[in-house]
Formats: structure tokens, sequence, C-alpha cells
């Protein structure tokens, strides 16, 4: 039987292209203040995306958008994360 790994806490999104995982911190967290950054739009379709595991087709459908335009909103999302998390790494 294997072990399950430990995992950080938060929400981890699909592999990037390189490779790599995002983590994103749990808004539930400590880090509330870094997801404050989103707007509710951004945080409803990380959710949807990440955390429920939706297809950005089944988001489209459930909000009334196209699905390149979910996939839009979520790449913006996880940018100004990337950059709240960098800039709050800088000040540490």
């Amino acid at each position: 039987m294997v072990a399950a790994a430990v995992r950080p806490t938060g929400m981890r999104t699909p592999k990037t292209p390189h490779g790599g995982r995002l983590v994103i911190p749990d808004p539930r967290g400590d880090a509330t203040g870094q997801m404050a950054v989103l707007t509710p739009l951004q945080l409803h379709i990380l959710h949807l995306r990440v955390v429920d595991g939706h297809t950005a087709e089944q988001v489209a459908i459930k909000l009334d958008m196209s699905p390149s335009a979910v996939r839009m909103t979520q790449h913006r999302a996880l940018q100004r994360l990337r950059e709240q998390l960098r800039a709050a790494g800088e000040t540490t």
C-alpha cells in the first residue's frame, strides 16, 4: 500500500505548460488578503474550475459566458495572484 502524499493547504491548478503547479492559497486561511485582489467573478471561476473540476465549457454554460471568456478570466485571475504573491514575497 502506498502512503498518501502530504499536500500543501490550498487549491491546486492544473499543470502549467512548464510542468509545475501553482498552489492557490485557501481563501479561508491566512491568505485571504492575497485573494482579495480578485474580482468576485474571478474567484467564482477559479472555484468552479480548480476546486470543483469543471471544464471551461461547463463553466461557460453555467455562467452564460463563452468558453474562451472563462479561460481568459481564469488566466487573468491566476496572473493577478502570481503578481500579488510575488509582491508579498518581496516585502517579507
